[in-house]
């Protein structure tokens, strides 16, 4: 077994038709892209749930703890994504591709599934420690003092009880058990709301009410986890050197990628609190967050609809210039939602939140259109996914988190959070030229790049307009709907551009 592990194990060949005595391998079974589809849709209820509770969460945050501990809990919890993205080692990828791809018989994926929890515990109990040890220091450098580091020490539980969870999660997707993945990882979710809610509104617990709530949701979410495993009597303990060095081996180069795109979401955080203050941190945030309900509500179902679609795109006639046509649908119907949101963020913002919060609204409609540009940047790099590139992702992710870090360092210190703000839009706009750049290389598709940079100006303008117009809901309604009848008035969106975007969105 162990010189099994000592090298890479080709996957199987499936083939249903010989032609000349070699075997030809089988296209896709029917109904495959649509089971795809719709298992993505189920897996993805964890992530848009966490999206959209987070959001549900920044009025209770709001009323409760006031801008400078919300700015606490948003560092906090920049500190957890971190923690725990780097503790997670990227080892589900390399379960899964030892468990699904190398494993030829069920004493292999024994072996796998037993190695990988033997390692997802050693992994996240010495996580847990060195967060713990690392918690004055930690608390130091983002919170300006040490008094905060039994909160920052928190964190290193919680991480050890999310990174523990991934060891039932993983298996039930590598088994194609998404409805008992989904019931996990969204109970996570809505039992760590209502456990925050109760303990920071009930209790008056504050930013600890915040991390006690997640920490009791994580341990009790891993507990049935593991729970399920045993039931099945499939709760093992061991550790094979040759395989775990092989896995490690895959998955440890990944890791870098995985901080490079927290970089590019979250960093901004540290560098506000570090030259404004956590009231700056605060207001960011929750402006932040609310504009993440784009992601929540119209990107993130796109991107799991098209992860699926465009493998059976590519095998169409004319499949480049259908998945050039959908990227202009895309930013056209995608820019009026970050337009709506940008515009009417200042009323759900008065309405939701306190007067504290009232200029976060500014950064809004920056995180909004953000995230259009990462939904772009999915359509544009489709070519490395389809021929097999995308080891160049990283590299362009690392890029852009680089330009990040870099203008939020220069922005920052001169124009306070907006600054970081900017410099999110600019970010997400590189990653998308970057990722368009090296996919044509590769893939090339006929872009109507004129196109879809002229809906995104007369989208940004009017949102641009209706925040600093006339303070009045009728202005800002008079703006949302300019949009459309700007770019179907001028034929700038043809229906025809539509229409691959509709058939996604009814698939």
């Amino acid at each position: 077994m162990a010189d099994r592990w000592s090298r890479s194990a080709p996957g199987r060949v499936h083939s249903s038709v010989v032609s000349d005595g070699v075997p030809q391998p089988a296209g896709p079974p029917r109904g495959l892209l649509r089971r795809l589809a719709g298992e993505s849709a189920v897996y993805g209820i964890g992530g848009v749930a966490n999206q959209a509770l987070a959001i549900i969460l920044v009025p209770v945050y709001a009323r409760a703890l006031g801008v400078a501990d919300y700015g606490t809990v948003a560092l906090l919890t920049t500190t957890l994504s971190l923690a725990t993205l780097v503790v997670t080692l990227a080892l589900p990828q390399a379960f899964f591709r030892s468990y699904l791809q190398e494993s030829e018989t069920d004493r292999d994926r024994a072996a796998v599934l037993r190695t990988t929890t033997g390692l997802r515990i050693l992994a996240s109990l010495l996580g847990m420690l060195l967060v713990i040890a690392a918690a004055p220091a930690v608390a130091g450098l983002a919170f300006g003092g040490i008094e905060h580091w039994p909160l920052v020490a928190l964190i290193g539980p919680i991480t050890f009880f999310d990174t523990l969870n991934l060891v039932p999660l993983s298996l039930l997707r590598a088994e194609r058990r998404p409805r008992a993945y989904a019931t996990i990882s969204f109970s996570r979710a809505v039992l760590g709301s209502v456990l925050i809610v109760l303990l920071v509104v009930g209790f008056d617990l504050g930013v600890l009410g915040v991390l006690l709530g997640s920490l009791a949701s994580a341990a009790l979410t891993a507990t049935a986890g593991f729970a399920l495993l045993a039931r099945q009597g499939r709760l093992r303990l061991g550790l094979d050197p040759a395989l775990a060095r092989h896995m490690l081996t895959f998955s440890l180069p990944l890791v870098p990628a995985s901080v490079a795109g927290w970089t590019l979401n979250l960093s901004d955080r540290y560098v506000i609190g570090a030259f404004v203050s956590r009231e700056a941190v605060g207001l960011y945030s929750a402006g932040y967050t609310v504009g993440l309900a784009i992601n929540a509500l119209a990107i993130a179902p796109f991107t799991l609809a098209w992860g699926a679609a465009y493998w059976e795109i590519s095998r169409q006639e004319g499949a480049r210039v259908v998945i050039g046509r959908v990227l202009t649908g895309f930013v056209a119907v995608a820019s009026l939602a970050a337009l709506g949101l940008a515009a009417f963020s200042t009323d759900a913002i008065r309405v939701l939140l306190t007067p504290e919060f009232a200029d976060a609204r500014f950064v809004t409609g920056f995180s909004a259109f953000a995230y259009v540009l990462y939904g772009s940047f999915t359509i544009l790099t489709t070519g490395l996914n389809l021929e097999s590139q995308t080891r160049r992702v990283p590299l362009v992710m690392a890029a852009s988190a680089i330009a990040n870090v870099t203008l939020n360092l220069a922005l920052v210190p001169v124009v306070g959070y907006l600054g970081a703000a900017v410099s999110t839009l600019l970010s997400y706009g590189l990653l998308a030229l970057l990722g368009g750049i090296v996919s044509q290389r590769v893939y090339a598709v006929p872009w109507d790049v004129p196109r879809v940079l002229l809906l995104l100006a007369i989208a940004m303008g009017l949102a641009v307009a209706a925040v600093l117009g006339p303070d009045h809901v009728g202005w800002r309604l008079a703006c949302v709907v300019a949009y459309p009848a700007i770019v179907v008035g001028l034929r700038i969106v043809p229906a025809p551009l539509l229409e691959p975007v509709r058939r996604l969105t009814r698939r």
